[in-house]
């Protein structure tokens, strides 16, 4: 579980990783994952913050997406 600090930003960030995803053919269910889970780590910082590679990365490979 994440504490959530600030929903500022997450829609653009789920829209603009959603959009290179389909850019790249991935599967829906990797589309739908992937964006949900940046838009969810973009919510742990105050503010409009840039997505970390190395963090969505990370965590995609930590939950198998």
């Amino acid at each position: 579980m994440h504490e959530i600090a600030d929903v500022s930003g997450a829609g653009d960030t789920v829209v603009s990783i959603a959009v290179l995803a389909v850019a790249l053919k991935l599967t829906p269910k990797q589309i739908a994952s992937l964006s949900n889970l940046g838009g969810g780590l973009v919510c742990q910082h105050v503010g409009v913050v840039p997505i970390d590679k190395g963090e969505l990365l990370m965590e995609a490979q930590r939950i198998e997406i």
